[in-house]
């Protein structure tokens, strides 16, 4: 839980999410509400009925997980309190450049334009209202989207990176779950708190304690069967 939440929301995969009023704020903008209408599996509906969710949600949910890694006394110890909120946030924010059916519009993209979701991500936190709140709150909307994307590159701390862009990161915890929940489909249900209380820091990198190797295979597994049977 942050130090000073505002509310919380209630989510249907983890739970109670507390967030803080700056996180509120971000949350209440456009460029976040938009994510709303996107679905998270747009088109899926129709072969998994129950697979309504939203980006939206997606993303509240990666945040929240993010919050728990760096919570964990191994990377707490390592981070301050600005890069534990800007991590919430980045986390937060990751999806915000995705367009309708995701993916697929991402093909035009870059066909078009030569950029990714990625590039739309990162151009949507520094120039949209986004920018401007967050420069109000004491952050670097340039920081923010390069961590939004796993691009922050801050010396000998790879791992801040990594906690939202890597094989084994909180956008992929969060996605393969909520997407199983959401289907009804079996690969995903995973321990993903296990994962995140084995986290670790080997040199600057992101590790999994020899003890959660059992939870990273399962992870692993999840992520190909979801491949197979929900993303294909």
């Amino acid at each position: 839980m942050p130090k000073a939440y505002w509310g919380e929301i209630k989510d249907p995969v983890h739970g109670y999410v507390y967030i803080t009023e700056a996180e509120k704020e971000l949350i209440d903008s456009y460029p976040m509400q938009r994510l709303r209408r996107l679905r998270q599996l747009a088109g899926s509906e129709y072969v998994y009925p129950g697979a309504n969710h939203t980006r939206f949600e997606h993303c509240v949910g990666t945040m929240y997980l993010a919050g728990k890694v760096v919570e964990n006394p191994n990377i707490s110890r390592l981070v301050s309190d600005e890069e534990a909120n800007l991590s919430r946030i980045a986390a937060l924010l990751h999806d915000v450049g995705h367009g309708p059916f995701s993916h697929v519009f991402e093909q035009l993209l870059i066909k078009d334009l030569e950029k990714t979701h990625e590039d739309i991500t990162s151009w949507i936190i520094e120039k949209s209202e986004l920018g401007d709140k967050l420069a109000k709150m004491g952050y670097k909307p340039a920081e923010v989207a390069k961590l939004a994307v796993g691009k922050l590159h801050k010396p000998g701390k790879a791992f801040l990176d990594q906690i939202i862009s890597s094989a084994v990161d909180v956008d992929k915890q969060d996605f393969i779950v909520r997407d199983t929940f959401h289907t009804g489909a079996e690969y995903g249900f995973i321990d993903v708190f296990r994962l995140i209380h084995a986290v670790d820091v080997l040199g600057e990198d992101l590790a999994v304690e020899v003890g959660a190797l059992s939870a990273l295979e399962a992870f692993m597994i999840a992520r190909i069967e979801s491949f197979k049977s929900i993303y294909i």
